[in-house]
């Protein structure tokens, strides 16, 4: 091999080297930003993606924002962050007025903790209670005896016995059968939720002071109403004691 082959060999050689030195050291690396620039452009469109989103859904939610607010206030008036008992007794008593029933007491208790509801245990023939089984689909045997299952409570983790409290109440008033009608539904109706689970009735005494009341029943009607406080351990926030008999005006 002649000395002028050998050297053009070798610049040849010499030539691949710098070419191979310059990708890894020089377009390598370049080629490797690139990538990653692309990779980073592709996530901050996702996320802008994700965000355009988000903004929509605000914007959306934005409009209903005056509807919102004012559910938000009917709620809080419905279950408040204080007892407000004067408030209520006045509320009764306007609701007593526009039936056309005369109060004779409104007792308000001691406010109590919320207890979550629990499930009521069945008896076993053992004597032993088990958690009742979830209601099945398959119908019974035709003479077989239905057995009422009863239905799972529906508890939220929120509202604990730290920050809900139940008061009770008794309203006793004087009316006939439609007005005691009226006058419940309008207790059941108004701003703050009064919620009646018992209802009792009896005559007035043939000696009764008011002659016209002589022959109308007295309803009492027993419920609770609710605080729920927005302090996190603050049970019975302004929790009332036991208040005196509140009669409506007139």
């Amino acid at each position: 091999m002649s000395r002028n082959r050998m050297m053009l060999l070798l610049a040849a050689l010499a030539a691949v080297v710098v070419l191979a030195g310059g990708f890894f050291l020089g377009v390598r690396p370049q080629l490797d930003s690139a990538a990653a620039a692309r990779t980073d452009a592709e996530s901050i469109e996702s996320t802008n993606t994700v965000t355009r989103t988000e903004l929509e859904r605000l914007r959306e939610q934005a409009k209903t924002l005056n509807q919102q607010r004012a559910t938000l206030e009917t709620l809080r008036a419905s279950v408040p962050d204080s007892s407000n008992t004067s408030a209520f007794i006045s509320a009764l008593n306007a609701t007593a007025d526009a039936a056309g029933v005369k109060v004779s007491s409104i007792t308000v208790g001691d406010a109590q903790a919320y207890t979550p509801p629990v499930v009521a245990a069945t008896p076993t023939d053992g004597g032993d209670t088990t958690a009742t089984p979830a209601p099945s689909a398959t119908p019974a045997p035709a003479g077989t005896a239905s057995v009422p299952v009863p239905v799972a409570p529906m508890t939220d983790s929120s509202i604990t016995a730290a920050n809900f409290s139940v008061i009770p109440v008794t309203v006793s008033v004087t009316g006939d059968f439609a007005q005691a009608l009226a006058f419940v539904k309008g207790a059941q109706t108004s701003d703050r939720l009064f919620l009646v689970n018992s209802i009792s009735s009896s005559l007035e005494s043939p000696g009764a002071a008011d002659a016209a009341a002589a022959d109308a029943p007295t309803w009492s009607f027993s419920g609770s109403v609710y605080v729920l406080s927005d302090e996190a351990g603050a049970s019975a926030t302004g929790a009332p004691t036991a208040t005196p008999t509140a009669s409506a005006a007139g």
